[in-house]
């Protein structure tokens, strides 16, 4: 399976800026557990929208994962389902905690609340993000998280699908991250930009 033409879209975004180029040699991705909204297949709002109880559940689970990873600190998106997210992951691993709100999902606009299958992530919704300004924005988001090793970003698919395509890395398969799956990053001569991604299980 091949990466969609959206995210070529973003590749290509990505190429025209300064390259992401993380001073870490190692650190961990984990997108926020489920929302009904997710379970419902709905665009979501960026604000007001918290994790159900299975969402809680996953979060958990990703906690025991992470329990033995050597993160020093979380920098988290401070949208609801994401900073309930990374606190209940904290609960386990008790380690210092940070707001990156430039780490927010994609702002949908005028398409936020209508139903996300066939969503063209290429569209320009009203009132919302242009893809460009989301990757941008999140581009500038990773960067000022990743002037550190080994930390712990809690953060949104979208942002995930940001840094696939910064690190040249396709969209599709085992790459697209599920709800509350913790990825593993880290530095690799072997990969397309010098980065791998291990989803941890």
């Amino acid at each position: 399976m091949s990466t969609p033409a959206w995210h070529q879209e973003m590749r290509s975004i990505v190429d025209e800026v300064e390259p992401l180029t993380p001073d870490a040699e190692e650190f961990w991705f984990l997108r926020h557990g489920e929302t009904a909204l997710n379970k419902s297949r709905i665009v979501q709002t960026q604000h007001g929208v918290t994790l159900n109880d299975t969402g809680r559940e996953q979060a958990r689970k990703a906690a025991q994962l992470l329990a033995n990873e050597p993160f020093h600190e979380i920098h988290a998106s401070d949208l609801e389902r994401t900073w309930e997210t990374a606190t209940i992951v904290n609960e386990v691993c008790n380690k210092p905690i940070h707001k990156a709100s430039s780490l927010w999902e994609r702002n949908w606009g005028d398409y936020a609340g209508q139903s996300n299958v066939g969503l063209n992530w290429s569209d320009n919704p009203n009132n919302g993000e242009s893809l460009s300004e989301f990757t941008l924005r999140t581009l500038n988001g990773f960067r000022e998280v990743l002037v550190k090793d080994k930390i712990l970003i809690v953060a949104h698919g979208g942002n995930y699908a940001v840094l696939l395509a910064a690190f040249g890395l396709t969209f599709a398969g085992n790459l697209v991250v599920k709800n509350a799956q913790p990825i593993k990053a880290t530095r690799d001569a072997s990969a397309p930009r010098g980065w791998a991604v291990t989803p941890l299980d």
